[in-house]
């Protein structure tokens, strides 16, 4: 792992030298920074992990108790051999995630990615969108050995109807998530890959080993950004790991 790619390494290191965050610094989207996860004290300052525990699961929590912070599963996320483990259990019905706070408008993320067959390597950006009316997912993309998907978020009903209110005082979501565009794609289970995500206004174009997948008009992607998310997937059968490294954030102009 800690030579498993030195030409991309010395290529970052010179493009970046100026704008690389050094362990436990924030930066905006005007200097962009990069993460390879061979710190793992910043790991621990910068990422904030979250998900669902399935013993939590009732009515009016359909995907779990919801924890994050020092509540989660330690097994949900690792830092091994310099990279970031993911793990996907079958008995919880939403996967964990994990955030990482960003500022900008257009920005480019790109990082690589290796899954198991049947599972899934997902990332998000979020920022204010105005659509559900919260901070929340603006942009969102789900890999599979198969296919490559955006989704987007909408609401369930009319903002100013009867029915959104009757939610909100339930204290419930008017928030619907959607599956809006799929791409079949190939991608080799067991081997590093790369991703890029691009966001210009609410066009998002995603690449996968430097080919062109997807392109996608967002319902919010023009919302500022506030931060990015990782999260793993799987078949909901096995537990399966998703792994995630050297990711970087730059403007686009």
């Amino acid at each position: 792992m800690h030579l498993k790619n030195l030409a991309l390494s010395l290529g970052v290191a010179i493009s970046w030298c100026c704008s690389v965050q050094a362990p436990g610094e924030e930066r905006s989207l005007s200097s962009g920074w990069a993460e390879d996860f061979s710190d793992p004290a910043a790991f621990q300052k910068n990422w904030s992990p979250y998900g669902f525990l399935a013993e939590g699961r009732d009515d009016k929590h359909p995907h779990g108790r919801n924890v994050s912070g020092k509540d989660v599963r330690p097994e949900w996320w690792q830092v091994v051999d310099g990279a970031l483990r993911g793990w996907n259990f079958p008995e919880e019905f939403h996967p964990a995630g994990i955030t990482r706070k960003i500022a900008g408008n257009d920005v480019r993320v790109s990082f690589r990615f290796r899954f198991s067959a049947g599972g899934m390597a997902g990332i998000a950006v979020r920022g204010p969108n105005p659509i559900v009316d919260r901070d929340f997912q603006v942009a969102v993309l789900h890999i599979r050995p198969t296919s490559i998907t955006a989704a987007d978020n909408t609401v369930l009903h009319p903002k100013d109807s009867p029915e959104a209110a009757a939610l909100a005082k339930e204290g419930g979501w008017n928030r619907k998530f959607f599956y809006a565009k799929k791409e079949d794609v190939k991608i080799l289970p067991d081997e590093w890959h790369d991703l890029s995500l691009e966001l210009r206004g609410k066009e998002l174009t995603a690449f996968i080993d430097g080919r062109k997948v997807l392109e996608y008009t967002t319902l919010a992607g023009d919302a500022p950004k506030t931060s990015i998310g990782l999260q793993p997937g799987g078949n909901k059968k096995d537990i399966l790991d998703t792994w995630f490294d050297d990711i970087r954030i730059e403007p686009l102009d």
